[in-house]
């Protein structure tokens, strides 16, 4: 009877320990019986942190806006941010989903747990936060070591980034980010600590409101050396700045894809670097184009 305790005893702590949980970014435990095999991803910054780190055999779904790497496009779409289709996901047997929630998805990623799909909310509202996300998805989809690879890799890139410009002349810098109204964000948003490693200030980075307008007056009024356009092509970007060319600034126009910067996914950190090159040109002693 000893042996056959001991037995069992060994065989329920080896189950027990064969569980994964983590905790998501909202504060949620996860757990799995064992490492994701059928993950379902429900928004484009996590579909590019499952490809870093070599999940993207083991994605069966993803929502409409996932367009990166290239054959992400070749999985099933099951909808948009907002209209999710969760008779679609269901469909896929996911043993995983990743989702960004919000008012607009919460709805689906509810059911989807009531039903008894483990859900991971990723929502890293801040570059810091990013290593945090790799690795825990790292652990649910069984890379644990590329989770830390990847994390290590990113977070040693950051602060050197961030220690490169640290003491260089600050830099006034409009980010844009929408059109129609023409809009900027403040220091509260993910895009703002590119700029902050970059050694730009932002002159609307104080207002209240998360993405303040940009008019002529409080442009002129800011001095920006120079103003970035996270738009999607050059020809966009131009269309942005077409009302600003009129005003005599001067300042540097400059294009950031709105896809690279805009996700906090593993671009983000070569997309400032390029960004920060680029603004580096603009200092005392360089010429502005």
């Amino acid at each position: 009877m000893r042996r056959l305790a001991a037995a069992l005893w060994l065989i329920c702590a080896t189950a027990a320990s064969a569980t994964i949980t983590v905790q998501d970014d909202a504060g949620h435990a996860v757990t799995l019986a064992q490492s994701a095999k059928r993950i379902v991803s429900l928004s484009p910054h996590a579909t590019e942190l499952l490809y870093a780190l070599g999940a993207g055999p083991h994605i069966v779904g993803r929502d409409g806006a996932s367009d990166y790497p290239a054959e992400v496009v070749k999985l099933p779409a099951v909808g948009q941010y907002g209209a999710f289709n969760v008779e679609a996901i269901m469909a896929l047997r996911p043993d995983l989903v990743v989702a960004w929630e919000g008012p607009q998805a919460g709805a689906a990623t509810s059911r989807l747990r009531a039903l008894g799909v483990p859900v991971f909310a990723s929502e890293p509202d801040s570059v810091a936060r990013i290593p945090a996300t790799l690795r825990a998805l790292g652990r649910l989809a069984g890379l644990d070591a590329a989770g830390e690879t990847q994390a290590s890799q990113f977070e040693a890139g950051w602060q050197a980034l961030a220690a490169r410009y640290a003491h260089a002349a600050p830099l006034n810098v409009v980010p844009q980010v929408g059109t129609a109204p023409a809009i900027t964000v403040n220091d509260k948003q993910f895009v703002a600590a590119v700029f902050h490693a970059c050694g730009a200030r932002n002159p609307y980075g104080s207002e209240t409101a998360a993405v303040p307008l940009l008019s002529p007056e409080s442009l002129l009024a800011s001095h920006p050396q120079a103003i970035v356009a996270l738009a999607d092509t050059d020809k966009e970007a131009d269309a942005w700045f077409a009302q600003w060319r009129t005003l005599g600034l001067h300042a540097a126009y400059l294009r950031v894809p709105a896809t690279t910067l805009g996700r906090p996914g593993p671009r983000v950190l070569p997309a400032a670097q390029a960004l920060c090159a680029q603004l580096d040109r603009l200092r005392p002693g360089a010429k502005i184009d």
